[in-house]
C-alpha cells in the first residue's frame, strides 16, 4: 500500500499524487503516482507506465499545451492498469465543463464499485465530489464549489486531496481552500478505471 501520492488528472492536465496535499506543497517527481498531461496522447507522463487508451474524443488548445476534448456522449480515456492503493492521495487537475449541468460528470471513477474503490466526479447536484466505498462517515463527501452557471465555459483547477491517517479531505478550487471535511480513515483503491465516463455513462463534456 502506498501512503502518499498525488493523481493529475486533466482534461488539460490531470495529475495522480500519493499523498495528501496542501496549498503550499512542494511537489517532487517521486509524489507523482501517475500524470497524463493529454498534450497529443493520453501517455503517463510520469513514466510509471499507467498510459491511458484514448476512446474517441480530439485533442485542441488547452490551459497547457493542448487538452483532450470530450463530447458528453460516447468518448472517454481507459486507463487500463492497476494504479494502487493508497492513505493518502491527491487529484490535480485543469478542468472546461461545456455541457451536462446538473448531470453526473465523471472525472476518474474506478470501473467497478467495490470497497475500497475510489469516484471523483461532479454529483447532479453540481458539486465535486469524492468517494470511497464503505470509508467510515459515508462512502461520499462534498465541496461547497458548484460547477455550474458562470462557472461553466472556463478553465478551473480543481485539487482534492484525501488522507486517511488524518480522517479528512481537503478540496481546493483556483489555488484556495474551499472546504476541508472530517471524513474518512480507509485506504482509497485505484483498480483499472475512466477518465470522463463510468460503465458508459456519467460522460464529462468539455475539456
Amino acid at each position: 500500500m502506498s501512503h502518499a501520492r498525488i493523481i493529475t488528472v486533466p482534461l488539460s492536465v490531470l495529475l495522480m499524487l500519493g499523498m495528501s496535499l496542501t496549498s503550499s506543497a512542494e511537489i517532487t517527481e517521486d509524489m507523482v503516482a501517475a500524470a497524463w498531461l493529454f498534450d497529443g496522447n493520453a501517455e503517463d507522463f510520469s513514466g510509471n507506465g499507467f498510459d491511458g487508451e484514448v476512446e474517441g474524443g480530439k485533442f485542441v488548445a488547452g490551459k497547457i499545451g493542448e487538452a483532450i476534448e470530450l463530447n458528453g456522449k460516447n468518448e472517454w480515456v481507459a486507463i487500463p492498469k492497476r494504479i494502487g492503493e493508497f492513505e493518502e492521495i491527491t487529484f490535480t487537475h485543469w478542468v472546461k465543463s461545456t455541457g451536462r449541468e446538473a448531470q453526473w460528470r465523471v472525472f476518474f471513477n474506478v470501473n467497478g464499485w467495490k470497497v475500497g474503490d475510489i469516484h471523483y466526479q461532479m454529483h447532479p447536484n453540481n458539486k465535486v465530489e469524492f468517494s470511497i466505498h464503505s470509508n467510515p462517515g459515508g462512502n461520499d463527501t462534498f465541496a461547497n464549489y458548484m460547477l455550474a452557471g458562470d462557472q461553466m465555459d472556463k478553465w478551473v483547477h480543481i485539487a482534492t486531496a484525501y488522507s486517511a491517517p488524518e480522517k479528512k479531505i481537503r478540496f481546493y478550487i483556483n489555488g484556495e481552500l474551499d472546504i476541508e471535511n472530517d471524513w474518512g480513515g480507509n485506504p482509497g483503491v485505484l483498480d483499472p478505471a475512466q477518465i470522463g465516463d463510468w460503465g458508459q455513462s456519467r460522460q464529462w463534456e468539455g475539456l
